[in-house]
């Protein structure tokens, strides 16, 4: 009897020690696949290997995941084509996955199938976040990840027109994303201190900028085409028709509201003539030529101070030309005339909430909506009238300086929920039943300095990511950190040090 114990103690502790042994050298997916079926043994890659591609078009990825293992201290490998042999990497085109769905299957070799470039970035991130890496050989647990996103609009957003950003520390950013598959980067290139786009045709536009010069357009374009081949994509948004005062102050004479008492609008273009309509159609079509591969293209929208455009006779006269009440009427109708200017350049409109529910002159439906105050609009009714919502609400999505929320707080939220800035972190706030129309969220960083920009947002990207990749995984945040922890340890090595100020320009 005492033997029969003693074997089923010793088989207990074998079992608990594997057990131990396999959680503590298991992959720490963030944010965590939607099927993961870890299975005994390892693949082990050599300098030997290759990283192998089934076809042409996946050949800037086999590069960055080139890269992304050297910078980790990995061995470096070659890239070639065809099929792969025990020891590769193989990187594989497969139709019958659509969008980023993606699998992994680790034997003797790792294999990575997707229908899209996207769908093999994906995976190519799983399989990052789960190698063991000297400089001689990469070790990947033999597994199996079947996995897709469960919102398709995962964005961050970073404020570059208030505090000067280098194009260093937006790839850090673009870094930043592809490790916790954020797909969109958000650049705030518009606003009252500064605007940092080169317009061509206009380049008086960024003269008069508070803090430094904008952007060139081989800068903008090479943060672009990195950015493209991790698999992230930048939208650009121009700010209008408020938060446009450094517009105004270089080009005042065409662009300001004049002759209003007690003080005329220095953030608010006089959006109701038509040379400045040419301006802002002009801008948008220079933008979009830029920024390609963004299938969007946000115009703002919000915080327009228009309390006394009435006065000017500019807006007098359209009030009367349009046979509309007010002034509000005639920025719903901007809003309009702006989505038709995207429509054009092939792009589809993002806009802060902010129009209103109701208005004489009807918003189009296939505007999206960013939702971030939860006051001008209530997301239930955007959604009962058919908009599409990217849940940005200002808690706990807003990261500002100090007013920040912590990351538990973020990993406790849905994107279905909806709270506005002053909401505590007990407090539910707007609860929308999930819905399609409802397409992911955004983190916005506004107003930082780039030298707090990384540090800010290393820990609370990866939570939100994790909410609304896979809303189901139901793990608790203890066990989020211990994967955050080894995740965010590859990060440092991978986005290079941090630039304390920014350069001199």
């Amino acid at each position: 009897m005492f033997r029969i114990l003693f074997s089923i103690v010793l088989a207990f502790c074998a079992l608990t020690s594997a057990l131990f042994s396999a959680d503590e050298f298991a992959p720490k997916f963030v944010p965590w696949p939607q099927k993961v079926e870890l299975k005994t043994g390892n693949a082990v890659m050599t300098c030997n290997g290759a990283i192998r591609v089934s076809d042409e078009s996946l050949m800037p990825l086999a590069k960055v995941l080139i890269e992304e293992i050297s910078l980790l201290d990995g061995p470096i490998f070659k890239v070639e084509t065809g099929p792969g042999n025990a020891g590769d990497i193989v990187l594989e085109l497969n139709p019958k996955l659509a969008g980023e769905s993606y699998s992994v299957f680790v034997d003797e070799k790792a294999t990575i199938r997707a229908g899209t470039y996207g769908g093999i970035a994906m995976g190519t991130v799983s399989l990052l976040q789960s190698l063991n890496l000297t400089k001689e050989k990469a070790s990947i647990p033999q597994m199996a990840i079947n996995d897709n996103p469960a919102a398709d609009f995962r964005g961050l957003l970073v404020d570059v027109a208030r505090n000067y950003h280098s194009i260093y520390s937006l790839k850090q950013m673009v870094r930043l994303c592809r490790l916790y598959k954020i797909r969109y980067l958000h650049l705030h290139l518009t606003d009252d201190p500064m605007f940092m786009f080169p317009s061509t045709a206009y380049p008086q536009l960024s003269s008069k900028n508070y803090g430094g010069k904008c952007y060139t357009l081989d800068e903008l374009k090479d943060l672009v085409a990195f950015a493209d081949a991790r698999y992230v994509t930048i939208i650009p948004e121009y700010e209008v028709p408020g938060h446009s005062g450094a517009a105004i102050r270089a080009m005042k004479d065409l662009l300001i509201i004049h002759d209003t008492k007690p003080y005329e609008h220095h953030a608010s273009i006089n959006f109701v003539r038509d040379d400045v309509m040419k301006l802002v159609e002009t801008v948008v079509g220079e933008m979009c030529e830029v920024f390609k591969s963004s299938p969007y293209f946000h115009i703002g929208g919000d915080e327009a101070d228009l309390a006394l455009a009435k006065q000017n006779v500019d807006f007098q006269a359209a009030m009367k030309k349009h046979d509309l009440p007010d002034v509000h009427e005639l920025y719903r109708r901007f809003v309009v005339q702006m989505n038709d200017i995207v429509k054009k350049n092939h792009k589809q409109t993002i806009v802060w909430e902010g129009f209103g529910e109701k208005g004489k002159i009807k918003i189009p439906t296939d505007i999206i909506v960013m939702e971030y105050e939860i006051r001008f609009y209530k997301p239930g009714a955007l959604v009962r009238d058919g908009y599409k919502v990217i849940n940005t609400s200002w808690t706990p999505l807003y990261v500002v300086n100090k007013k920040v929320r912590p990351p538990e707080e973020i990993y406790a939220w849905n994107q279905y929920q909806f709270k506005p800035v002053d909401a505590k972190a007990t407090d539910n706030g707007t609860i929308v039943a999930p819905t399609p129309l409802i397409i992911g969220a955004e983190l916005c960083s506004w107003e930082q300095q780039q030298s707090i920009e990384l540090s800010s947002l290393r820990g609370r990207v990866p939570a939100m990511s994790e909410r609304i990749w896979n809303p189901g995984a139901n793990r608790p945040f203890a066990d989020f950190s211990k994967r955050f922890d080894a995740c965010d340890a590859m990060l440092t090595k991978l986005v290079g040090p941090e630039e304390v100020a920014p350069k001199k320009r």
